[in-house]
C-alpha cells in the first residue's frame, strides 16, 4: 500500500485504540461551546423562531457570533448541512429581520467551507466550487442588508473579509474592507488574522505583504495586546506552505536567528507581557508560542509556553508538526514528545 494511503490508516487505528489506555498525557481541548449553543440549537430545529430571536437579543454583542457559530457546530454534529442550512433559510424567509439575517449570512459562509472542502483551487471539482460560490454570494447579499441596519458590527464586516478571500475579490475592494473595519475596532483580533489570511499566497496574496501586514499592525497596539503575536501566525503561515511544497526540512524555516528573536520579542511583548489580560485569546496564544519558541530552539520561553497549556493543546498549531502516523493522528503525542526533550527525566 503507498505510504500516503497508510499514514492516515495508521493514525485512525492509533485514534482507534486510545479508549483502551494508550493516549498521550496532553489532552486535546475540543473547542468550546457556550452554555446557549445547545439551547438556540434546539429553537431553530423545532421551529421556535420569536423564542430564537429573543435569545439573540439579550445576548451581549461580542458573543453573539460565537454563540451563532457554536450553534452551527452543534447543529453540524446532528443533521447534515444541507438540513441545517435549510432551517435557517426558513427562518429567514419566515421574518427576514436582523438576527435571522445575520444568522444566515454566518451559516452560508460556513456551509461555503464545508462544500467546497481543503483541497487547493485546482483540485476542487467545478460542481463542489460553484456552490461554493453561490452560497457565498447570498451570504454578502445578506451581509449587505445586516450592515445596513448595523453598519458599525464589527463581526459582519469581519465576515465580509472572508467572503472576500473566497469570492476572490480584488485587494484593493479587500483592503476597503480591512479599513472599514479599524475604523471601527483598530484592534480588532479576528477581524486582523482574516485579512493576514487572505494576503497568504494560495489566496492570491504573496508572502512579503503578509509578513508586513503583520509587523505593521503589530507595532500599532501597545505590549501585551495578542496582536503582538500576528507575526508569529505569519512566521507558521511561511513554515507550512515549505511543507505543502514537498520541503522535506519545513521546521528549519526557524533556524533564522532573525526569525527567533522576533519571535521571542512578540512573546515578551504579548501573552508574557505583564500586561497581558486578554484572557478569551490566552489559550490559542500560549500553544502558538511553545511551538514557535521550540521550533526557533529559544527552550527557555518555549518551557514557560508549555507550561501554561496546564497539560493540554489546540490542534494547531501541532497537527502539523506531526512527525508520525501516531503523532498525526493526534497533535497530544506532538505535545507529549517535545516536553520529554525539554524537560528530561
Amino acid at each position: 500500500m503507498p505510504h500516503s494511503l497508510l499514514s492516515p490508516l495508521l493514525g485512525l487505528f492509533y485514534r482507534g485504540i486510545e479508549p483502551l489506555g494508550y493516549r498521550p498525557r496532553t489532552r486535546v481541548r475540543a473547542p468550546f461551546i457556550p452554555p446557549a449553543a445547545s439551547r438556540l440549537a434546539t429553537m431553530l430545529r423545532e421551529g421556535k423562531h420569536d423564542s430564537l430571536r429573543f435569545a439573540l437579543s439579550k445576548l451581549h454583542r461580542n458573543s453573539r457570533r460565537s454563540s451563532i457559530e457554536a450553534m452551527l457546530l452543534v447543529l453540524d454534529d446532528a443533521e447534515s448541512a444541507d438540513r441545517w442550512i435549510e432551517r435557517l433559510w426558513r427562518w429567514y424567509r419566515e421574518s427576514r429581520e436582523f438576527h435571522a439575517t445575520n444568522a444566515l449570512a454566518c451559516g452560508l459562509v460556513k456551509y461555503a467551507w464545508l462544500k467546497r472542502g481543503n483541497g487547493v483551487a485546482d483540485e476542487v471539482s467545478e460542481r463542489r466550487a460553484q456552490a461554493f460560490r453561490e452560497a457565498l454570494e447570498e451570504a454578502e447579499r445578506l451581509l449587505d442588508i445586516a450592515l445596513a441596519a448595523q453598519p458599525d458590527d464589527v463581526d459582519l464586516l469581519c465576515l465580509r473579509l472572508i467572503t472576500a478571500r473566497g469570492l476572490g475579490l480584488e485587494p484593493e475592494q479587500q483592503w476597503e474592507r480591512f479599513r472599514a473595519l479599524i475604523a471601527i475596532d483598530s484592534g480588532h483580533y479576528r477581524g486582523h488574522l482574516a485579512m493576514l489570511e487572505n494576503l497568504k499566497t494560495k489566496w492570491g496574496g504573496n508572502y512579503e505583504a503578509m509578513i508586513q501586514f503583520a509587523r505593521n499592525r503589530a507595532k500599532q497596539v501597545p505590549d501585551g495586546h495578542p496582536l503582538k503575536a500576528l507575526v508569529v501566525f505569519a512566521h507558521f503561515e511561511m513554515r507550512n506552505t515549505r511543507h505543502s511544497e514537498g520541503d522535506p526540512n519545513p521546521d528549519e524555516y526557524f533556524s533564522n536567528p532573525a526569525v527567533g528573536d522576533e519571535i521571542e520579542r512578540a512573546w515578551q511583548e504579548s501573552v508574557n507581557s505583564p500586561q497581558f489580560k486578554d484572557e478569551s485569546h490566552a489559550d490559542e496564544l500560549h500553544n502558538l508560542f511553545a511551538a514557535a519558541l521550540y521550533q526557533a530552539g529559544r527552550h527557555a520561553s518555549a518551557r514557560i509556553a508549555l507550561g501554561l497549556m496546564d497539560g493540554q493543546c489546540q490542534e494547531m498549531p501541532w497537527g502539523a508538526m506531526g512527525r508520525t502516523p501516531k503523532e498525526q493522528g493526534n497533535p497530544g503525542w506532538v505535545v507529549d514528545r517535545i516536553q520529554a526533550e525539554l524537560n528530561p527525566l
